[in-house]
Formats: C-alpha cells, sequence, structure tokens
C-alpha cells in the first residue's frame, strides 16, 4: 500500500489509519464519535459487573460498529489496495474482525474474570457477533456506488440488520448475507477489473 498516499488522504487526523488496519470505516467511525467511543467503554466496563449482561453488551457493540459500513469511501481509497474484488472483500471482512475483537478483548477478559459463570456466553457472542460484523461489511458492497457517499439503505437491508437484534428475523438477514456476498463481489468487479 502506496504509504504516501495514505499520507496525504488521511493527513491531519489525530487517529491513524493504520492503528485499525488501514480501514477507514473504523478510523472515520471512531473519529466522527468520540463520545459514543467513550459512553460504550464505561457501559462495557459496567455490564461486565452485572451477571450475564456482559456478553450480550459486547455483542451490541458488534452490531453498532455496522453503523461505520453506513458510508462508502471514496474510489482511491478502494483503490489504493490494489487488489481484486473476491481479495479485497476478504481484507475488508478481517480487519473489521480483528478491530472489532481487539477493541472488545479486555472487557471480554473483565467480564470472565468478574462473572466466571457467564463464561459459556462467549460460545455464542464471538460467531454472532463475526456474522453480524460480516453482514454489514458485505451489505455496504453489494450497494457500493463510488458515486454515492450515503447511500440510503433499502428496506430488506434494514430488516437484515434488524435480524441481528430480533432472532426472529435472523435467518433473513442470514440468507440476505450470502445473496450479498455474491453480490458484493460482482458490484466490486465494477471498480477494481484491473487488478483481477
Amino acid at each position: 500500500m502506496p504509504s504516501e498516499k495514505v499520507r496525504h488522504i488521511y493527513s491531519g487526523r489525530l487517529v491513524r489509519p493504520g492503528v485499525f488496519g488501514g480501514s477507514p470505516e473504523w478510523t472515520a467511525g471512531l473519529r466522527r464519535h468520540p463520545a459514543a467511543v467513550v459512553a460504550a467503554a464505561v457501559v462495557l466496563a459496567v455490564c461486565a459487573c452485572i451477571p450475564y449482561a456482559g456478553f450480550p453488551a459486547l455483542y451490541l457493540t458488534a452490531v453498532a460498529c455496522g453503523a461505520f459500513y453506513a458510508a462508502n469511501e471514496p474510489l482511491q481509497l478502494l483503490l489504493l489496495p490494489e487488489k481484486g474484488a473476491a481479495r479485497l472483500l476478504t481484507r475488508k471482512v478481517l480487519t473489521a474482525w480483528r478491530n472489532y475483537f481487539l477493541l472488545t478483548a479486555p472487557f471480554a477478559v473483565l467480564i470472565l474474570l468478574a462473572q466466571p459463570r457467564s463464561a459459556w456466553m462467549a460460545a455464542a457472542w464471538a460467531p454472532l457477533a463475526a456474522l453480524a460484523l460480516l453482514y454489514f461489511v458485505t451489505a455496504k458492497y453489494a450497494r457500493y456506488d463510488a458515486a454515492d457517499e450515503s447511500p440510503r439503505w433499502p428496506l430488506a437491508a434494514r430488516l437484515g440488520a434488524a435480524g441481528f437484534l430480533v432472532p426472529p428475523l435472523l435467518p433473513l438477514s442470514l440468507c440476505l448475507m450470502v445473496s450479498y456476498l455474491l453480490r458484493a463481489e460482482r458490484n466490486l468487479n465494477r471498480y477494481l477489473y484491473d487488478y483481477d
């Protein structure tokens, strides 16, 4: 990744993109909402001391992090990694998982130390949080349009996102995620065909 281009795009910012694996979504999301980040950290610390509240709070944090993927990054950022669609999508998903689990690992350890009886909930928290982040990444790139910085999510995409909060809608979310995975690669190919 050409470091001069990255420095130029992110010049004058307090949060460096390298901290979050070069993810514009996480860098911009945490820059735009510093008060929400502090509030989330306080809530997670408090929930760690409440029996059986810690891991559900961590899961809700994963769903909230999905809001980082609501806006489209500029096309020049999409082209910077110089990867094909499948490789770029894989990188985006792995970076989202890395950022989320690195940021929440201290709270997970705190929950396990403060409430060891709730350790079984970690087995549900980790895969569900990973699925939620996968959904938001694929939903973004299934509809990515370089000309539209803030696209409106269609009703189906919003219902799919709600499925991670309302269990009866979860099968719909999983079906949409499979569809979005296929569509995201095809959609990104329109912009990244030079790197295939």
